[in-house]
């Protein structure tokens, strides 16, 4: 599927990659449309709307992880980076751990919805990834 529009404004963040910027483009349209599905659905459920909240964490993890690795090159890492990516990581966990409990438990969302949503963002990074990794020379 070719989504121009959305490769370019990837392309305008710093998400250049050939093989990375298909995970995040599919990863965003994936969170896109399970969210506009849950927008549709939530007078009838509110399970869609929580799934699309697990694959918009992801798509957001990948996306940041993706921003944060592609602005340096390769060969560049040092042991001061692994303390702020470590730290980074651990920051977003905290949010991550923060809003996992704001959905669960104060406004009750069925936990097996946002581990479908994570579970689907997870699955859909991995099949991005493997296809786009087959088509490079």
């Amino acid at each position: 599927m070719a989504v121009h529009w959305l490769d370019a404004w990837l392309w305008r963040r710093g998400i250049g990659h050939p093989v990375v910027r298909p995970l995040v483009r599919n990863e965003i349209l994936l969170a896109g449309l399970s969210l506009l599905v849950g927008v549709l659905l939530l007078p009838q459920t509110n399970w869609m709307i929580w799934f699309g909240a697990g694959v918009t964490v992801m798509a957001l993890t990948f996306w940041s992880l993706a921003r944060f690795f592609l602005r340096r090159g390769l060969g560049e890492y040092s042991s001061a980076l692994l303390w702020l990516v470590l730290l980074r990581w651990l920051a977003r966990l905290a949010l991550l751990a923060g809003l996992l409990y704001t959905g669960l438990v104060l406004c009750k969302a069925p936990p097996a919805a946002i581990l479908g949503g994570v579970t689907a963002g997870a699955v859909t990074a991995l099949g991005s990834f493997a296809l786009a990794s087959r088509r490079q020379p």
